[in-house]
């Protein structure tokens, strides 16, 4: 086979991935707030075609979400078919493991096959939990680790060093630079730059995590895919026995070049691993006399694969369904913290987390800054899924963006008149901070804000002796019937620290209300 073709093989493989790649970051740019509250393209695309985001909300109570999800369901058929060209030619995280890995330096540890394993025990043990009730795909899915961490580190930083740019730009008068960077100023703003500057809670954490699965390409080339990813697994398993066939199904004796370069040491001495493969067809460029291809068969072959074992897999099985429930008696957070308050639309609480796959795409588009990433807050099993933070943004009024780009349904759609009923929390006025009541100071900066047709804070008038002069004074008051819990009174609150009127989950309309949240004031 001429060169020529070799090298246009490869070229087409880093064409896709590129391609995909771009496609993707495309789709993440566009999913910000660009003046109208209705989002034009498929901004979930990456995972509607994420058989871990469809496993989830399959396991998950409720339906399955067939209009969103049938992609990664058409993706699992076409990897039985063909085998595992997602993580060769498509997978964003693989794509930029490819390109940091080449920046950084490669390592070529062969370590052995109980750690092969180790991806599928993880898929066994994540599969068996969520059947339990317990869904913790979301952390390891490997798209969710790339917009996660492109949402809350990667992104804020690159949005603020633009700004920071044309600031300097704007400010100073360079020849040359100047007029080109406040030239094309305009198109960055409307494209490529964020509605406004994002910060989020656990930036650095999420950012250490993505470096440290970067890191280990210093131990070996794709570490993470090779050894941990449990979509990589998923996809293994169902390319086990797929109609395309390599020859030979080993390395040849007087040469071993594809083994050793094959970046997924799936060509062993003992044979050719179908399901450890990425398609890369590495391995044909690599030969030098032309020896490997890979055909069509109507009846594939037993390929070597990896040995799970009963024992392995048992034990797989056994920590997931010793995992659900010690989770799971764990007190309920929503009990407890009155400042667990999730997004408009979020279903119950317990089916949330089972639906959630912390991807990151309701905060990366709120408007008001609202939604920031829960540690602990949640639970241990509540990791990177969304909490509304009022002291540091709101929801906004006219806003239905996070319904629309949750994939899983963890957040329903909701209609604009819909949304603007939702109640996802009640503000408390905390009379020993709030400037009227603990210092006879006016101040009207809530009811100014509050944004529900009936204002949901009023005014009581009352006389007050400040410095022995009798003034009358607004009080504010919450009316619970009307108040749907936004938090803009929070945010906006000028008291310096916490807040004189915080924002509590009490009422929220996706949990029956009780007798003392029927109405009245606060």
């Amino acid at each position: 086979m001429s060169k020529g073709v070799k090298n246009s093989r490869h070229r087409l493989r880093i064409a896709s991935q590129v391609i995909c790649l771009v496609g993707f970051l495309w789709l993440f740019l566009v999913t910000e707030y660009r003046g109208v509250d209705q989002l034009p393209y498929p901004v979930s695309l990456l995972f509607r075609i994420d058989p871990l985001a469809a496993l989830a909300d399959f396991l998950a109570p409720g339906d399955f979400g067939w209009q969103l999800l049938w992609p990664a369901l058409l993706l699992l058929v076409l990897t039985a078919v063909v085998g595992r060209f997602f993580c060769g030619w498509i997978c964003p995280l693989g794509t930029t493991l490819d390109g940091l890995g080449r920046i950084i330096g490669r390592g070529n540890r062969q370590l052995g096959a109980g750690w092969r394993r180790f991806k599928y025990i993880l898929l066994f043990s994540l599969t068996t939990a969520a059947l339990f009730g317990v869904q913790l795909f979301g952390l390891f899915d490997p798209l969710s680790i790339f917009l996660r961490s492109l949402t809350f580190a990667v992104y804020p930083a690159y949005n603020l060093f633009l700004n920071r740019l044309f600031d300097l730009s704007y400010g100073s008068d360079i020849p040359v630079v100047s007029p080109l960077l406040n030239g094309a100023y305009p198109f960055f703003r409307d494209n490529l730059m964020a509605f406004h500057q994002p910060y989020f809670q656990l930036a650095l954490f999420t950012f250490a995590v993505f470096v440290l699965i970067v890191l280990l390409e210093k131990v070996d080339r794709r570490f993470w895919c090779k050894y941990v990813c449990p979509l990589g697994g998923l996809l293994g398993l169902c390319s086990s026995r797929t109609l395309l066939e390599r020859t030979p199904a080993s390395v040849c004796n007087d040469c071993s070049l594809c083994g050793s370069r094959c970046r997924s040491r799936a060509v062993t001495d003992q044979g050719y691993r179908k399901q450890e493969c990425f398609l890369c067809l590495d391995c044909v460029d690599d030969c030098p006399d032309d020896r490997v291809s890979y055909r069509w068969s109507l009846q594939p072959t037993a390929a070597a694969g990896i040995d799970l074992g009963r024992r392995h897999v048992a034990g797989a099985i056994a920590c997931g369904a010793l995992v659900a429930p010690v989770v799971r008696i764990t007190p309920d957070p929503t009990r407890y913290d009155s400042f667990l308050i999730r997004p408009p639309g979020a279903v119950d609480e317990a089916e949330f987390l089972r639906r959630c796959i912390r991807c990151g795409e309701c905060m990366k588009v709120c408007i008001g800054g609202a939604l920031h990433p829960a540690f602990l807050q949640a639970g241990a099993s509540g990791l990177w899924t969304p909490l509304l933070v009022a002291r540091l943004g709101y929801c906004e009024y006219n806003c239905t963006l996070c319904g629309q780009v949750c994939p899983t349904g963890a957040i329903r759609e909701l209609k604009l008149e819909q949304k603007k009923k939702e109640v996802i929390g009640l503000a408390v006025i905390d009379k020993n901070r709030c400037l009227p009541y603990a210092r006879s100071e006016e101040c009207l900066v809530c009811e100014e804000h509050c944004p529900t047709a009936e204002k949901a804070i009023v005014f009581e008038r009352k006389e007050v002796l400040v410095n022995s002069e009798v003034r009358i004074l607004k009080f504010p008051k919450v009316v619970k019937k009307r108040c749907i819990g936004c938090g803009i009174c929070e945010t906006k609150c000028p008291v310096e620290g916490r807040s004189a009127i915080l924002t509590t989950n009490e009422g929220e309309s996706r949990r029956q209300r009780n007798a003392i949240d029927s109405g009245g004031y606060g």
